[in-house]
């Protein structure tokens, strides 16, 4: 008996890849990815609540936000390792779930998840420059977005009420994050904790790297323009030698012959 094809899933490339997932690895995250989505922002929104009140982390309403993350996070883990017993192959789940993985360390990098979903749009798919760039453009920019919002929150808390810090204010740990991941860096302000600069040092590695896939986008879409211009030039240069060719073929044609 001939073995019935495995089905194929749409990987970050927009291409059909095979799944090698088993089924009920696939049956349980048809069930629980849109709920631990979910849960991710409410991490999210439970952790900027935590860093935004100005109020110690055991009193009020601080702490049962605490207990909450804490439920989140131990739930984040038994997900990863269920899914991970349920597995046929252990070293392609470990490569596919990498924001999983890191997620179980840092919870609120969960919803970058969102980004694969991109790839269903047609305009995301393909090989062609223009649907590569389209991804990594919603890719850098989404991932620099919420890059700032969390490292910011981050070297608020750390900031905030340290001695001679000048990061006081959300809104300067805002500022100071863009100017950072910009790699401008005024120097009007700078963290003074331990934690706060090895936030510093995360903002400045994740920079250059958005950075640079910036500046490689730009030059590849200057670099297809031009060729696309050359092409074209070619393609009408060799239409009008062909034509002129043809012309001459024409008069020679019509002139009498001695």
């Amino acid at each position: 008996m001939e073995k019935s094809p495995k089905p194929l899933v749409m990987n970050a490339d927009g291409m059909l890849v095979e799944d090698t997932r088993s089924p009920k690895e696939i049956t349980w995250e048809k069930y629980t990815t849109l709920p631990f989505i979910f849960l991710s922002f409410i991490f999210l929104l439970g952790y900027s609540v935590l860093i935004l009140n100005d109020e110690v982390f055991t009193q009020g309403i601080d702490k049962y936000i605490l207990v909450m993350l804490g439920i989140i996070w131990v739930t984040f883990i038994i997900d990863y390792f269920v899914r991970l017993t349920l597995s046929n192959d252990k070293r392609v789940f470990f490569k596919r779930n990498v924001i999983d993985l890191i997620s179980m360390a840092i919870p609120f990098t969960r919803p970058f998840l969102l980004l694969m979903y991109l790839s269903r749009l047609r305009w995301f798919r393909g090989k062609q420059g223009s649907s590569v760039r389209a991804r990594l453009v919603a890719y850098a920019a989404s991932f620099a977005l919420m890059y700032i919002y969390v490292l910011s929150l981050a070297v608020y808390g750390a900031e905030r009420r340290a001695p001679g810090a000048s990061i006081t204010s959300y809104g300067d740990a805002v500022w100071w994050a863009i100017e950072t991941i910009t790699t401008v860096g005024y120097g009007d302000m700078v963290p003074v904790t331990i934690f706060g600069r090895i936030y510093a040092s995360l903002l400045m590695l994740g920079g250059m790297i958005i950075v640079g896939a910036t500046t490689a986008t730009v030059i590849s879409y200057l670099t297809e323009k031009v060729q696309s211009v050359h092409k074209r030039s070619l393609d009408h240069q060799a239409h009008q030698n062909y034509h002129s060719g043809h012309s001459s073929e024409h008069k020679d044609d019509s002139q009498p012959q001695s």
